[in-house]
């Protein structure tokens, strides 16, 4: 038995019948749940050391907007919202506040005891997180609050949202002192840009 087609099998007839109950689309290993603004994501993440024996995996969660693909990334957006473009990227295991979380099945693993524990991550973890997170304006007092807690993330998405979104007083304040605090000669030039492309200006 190949624990990697285990693995398929599960994701297959347990993990995607609970997505898609929920309203998630699928695309290989990644769901969204799309709404007018904004998607969740999640991405099942395989260990780069799986073997035929043993296999380990894991989710990671994310909030996709297209609102960061012409100002930020200078490209058109995915047609399918996937994690590692998002923002407020966070692992199960941080969800749970745990170490970091991989599920394992291995030729003398209780197959079904992996099933109940991914099930219950999933509708008592990711579920009720993504539940916080129902207009844009959440997403954005998300960010703000994981900012204000020291989480890093790239400082300009938040000006994008807020400046997209009307907060046009609180994109001016975070432009400039994202450029005041711009260590690198090509991180100013790079938030000057932003700021001529989002109707800012640098003082």
């Amino acid at each position: 038995m190949i624990m990697q087609d285990v693995l398929k099998q599960i994701i297959k007839e347990d993990i995607t019948s609970l997505f898609k109950a929920k309203g998630f689309i699928k695309k290989g290993n990644n769901f969204a749940k799309i709404f007018s603004d904004f998607a969740w994501t999640v991405n099942i993440q395989s260990s780069k050391w799986n073997t035929k024996e043993n296999v380990e995996f894991t989710f990671n969660t994310g909030i996709f907007t297209d609102k960061l693909f012409g100002p930020f990334y200078k490209e058109e957006p995915p047609k399918f919202p996937t994690e590692v473009n998002s923002v407020l990227r966070l692992r199960i295991s941080e969800l749970k506040n745990e170490p970091d979380t991989w599920y394992k099945i291995g030729l003398s693993s209780d197959l079904d005891e992996v099933k109940r524990e991914v099930q219950c991550d999933l509708q008592n973890v990711i579920f009720p997180h993504f539940d916080k997170f129902q207009t844009i304006e959440d997403v954005i007092q998300g960010m703000k609050r994981k900012e204000e807690q020291g989480w890093e993330e790239c400082p300009h998405f938040l000006t994008i949202l807020y400046k997209t979104y009307g907060y046009n007083n609180e994109a001016q304040n975070r432009i400039n002192k994202e450029y005041t605090e711009s260590e690198l000669d090509s991180q100013k030039e790079f938030t000057k840009e932003l700021a001529e492309y989002l109707g800012l200006m640098i003082k």
